[in-house]
């Protein structure tokens, strides 16, 4: 499971034809805990820049992160 924090964020309302679906949603960079980057979805509600995340699936080899829960 990969953990890591929001580096940055947008909001696609018009993408590819097989995400139509789904729009608006939200595409971060996530600054992963290893050291390196990755283009991620967020399934469930917006994150912002800072955010703590965690992998919760793969769909189809795209990675959806969710908020972390604060301890």
């Amino acid at each position: 499971m990969k953990t890591g924090i929001v580096y940055t964020d947008t909001i696609v309302h018009l993408g590819p034809e097989r995400f139509a679906a789904n729009q608006p949603y939200q595409v971060v960079i996530v600054d992963l805990d290893g050291g390196s980057r990755m283009t991620a979805r967020i399934a469930g509600e917006r994150v912002s820049i800072g955010d703590k995340l965690v992998e919760v699936e793969s769909r189809d080899g795209v990675p959806f992160f969710t908020r972390a829960l604060q301890r």
